[in-house]
């Protein structure tokens, strides 16, 4: 059997995701409050604002714009992911339990997963458009 050969390249991370949102203001603060995402780029020609998760970014497109409109799925509550894994570093569960509950965010699954580092624990919680958000320990 012949090995395909070889990309030119060497995959480095992920760099960035892009979500449906619908409301922009609400998904600014749910992503700052909750997961501690700052505001990189003004992409709003497009209905997109960019945030800064550690070395990677979180594209938010707002649906509910018309700029967004290219984004809509065909079908509505269509996805196009299953869920997006941030890693968040050592973290202790009883406080990560507080964070959520603080915000009033449910963990709907936990547990040990395997990742980009190896095994830790995760809690998977959604965002309010519904996507699924794991929240995957490192580290600790």
């Amino acid at each position: 059997m012949n090995e395909a050969p070889s990309p030119p390249f060497r995959l480095q991370r992920i760099d960035h995701v892009v979500l449906v949102v619908d409301g922009m203001e609400r998904a600014l603060r749910w992503y700052g409050d909750v997961l501690g995402a700052g505001s990189e780029g003004d992409l709003m020609q497009f209905g997109m604002m960019q945030l800064r998760v550690g070395a990677s970014m979180i594209d938010l497109v707002d649906v509910g714009l018309a700029e967004g409109a290219w984004a809509r799925p065909e079908v509505r509550g269509g996805r196009n992911m299953d869920h997006l894994c941030v890693d968040v570093g050592p973290v202790e569960d009883a406080a990560m339990r507080a964070h959520l509950a603080k915000h009033d965010v449910a963990i709907i699954e936990e547990g040990i997963r395997s990742g980009a580092k190896g095994d830790d624990y995760s809690w998977y919680i959604r965002d309010p458009w519904q996507n699924v958000i794991e929240l995957k320990r490192s580290g600790g």
